[in-house]
């Protein structure tokens, strides 16, 4: 489950082959991104956590990365589903959702480990793209 992780897995990977398709024009980087999306898709219903670096926010990013850098409706659908996943997994409201952080006991104001990042990220996906954090420039 953690295979799929920004921090230690396939997202993160799949982050850096997205900038390598961008910045040096190499679009087989674009193809073997979009396969790591889809395994990271396939992973996100047992990854338990929903935070940036060891959960379902940072597959989240990955999704909006490669759609926005493949202008595919699959990744956007896959990043609509992980977002539900991480609303489901939430204490709170709908409309006032908390955030369990990496320790899944509380919920922490932090980017990585806590709601910061599962913010980020849905901010993200609203807005069809835009830059991630900690990835800018």
């Amino acid at each position: 489950r953690r295979y799929g992780s920004w921090c230690r897995g396939l997202a993160g990977i799949g982050a850096v082959l997205v900038r390598a398709a961008d910045r040096l024009n190499e679009p087989e980087c674009l193809l073997l991104a979009q396969q790591t999306a889809r395994t990271c898709a396939a992973l996100a219903p047992r990854m338990p956590l929903v935070t940036q670096c060891c959960g379902l926010s940072g597959v989240g990013d990955l999704m909006v990365d490669v759609a926005a850098a493949s202008d595919s409706e699959e990744f956007r659908d896959a990043a609509r589903t992980i977002a539900e996943i991480i609303l489901t997994r939430s204490g709170g409201t709908w409309p006032r959702p908390v955030f369990p952080d990496a320790d899944l006991a509380a919920s922490s104001a932090t980017w990585a480990g806590g709601s910061a990042g599962v913010l980020a990220f849905l901010r993200r996906l609203h807005d069809h793209r835009g830059p991630r954090l900690g990835l800018i420039g």
